[in-house]
């Protein structure tokens, strides 16, 4: 049998918030590289990132250098303790000047699901 159980009413959902997944906050530094073709892309391919947060649909950072919205990129996050380092990749929804480079937000590209 199953039992549906109700949200306490004090937990109230932000409409405005269009995240799918909840974002973790990370402080790390990860590269990553510029897949685009385009003349800035090939002049600067490889970009340092200065990690945020981190979830499973993307990542906000710092990068060190501006980056087009719509850009393609493949982020490589190196190995720490006992796990295994991962690639992503994704495309540059925005990216806005702060006082310390860049603010990038990343969406990754879907993973499809094993047959």
């Amino acid at each position: 049998m199953v039992a549906l159980l109700k949200m306490p009413s004090a937990f109230k959902i932000d409409p405005a918030e269009r995240r799918l997944f909840a974002r973790k906050e990370v402080h790390a530094r990860v590269e990553s590289r510029r897949l685009d073709h385009s003349i800035p892309a090939r002049q600067q391919p490889q970009v340092s990132l200065a990690l945020n947060d981190l979830s499973v649909g993307g990542l906000s950072a710092i990068a060190n250098l501006p980056i087009e919205a719509g850009e393609r990129i493949a982020v490589f996050f190196p190995p720490q303790g006992s796990n295994r380092g991962w690639d992503a990749y994704g495309r540059v929804i925005r990216c806005d000047p702060s006082h310390f480079g860049f603010r990038v937000a990343v969406e990754f590209d879907p993973i499809p699901a094993a047959a």
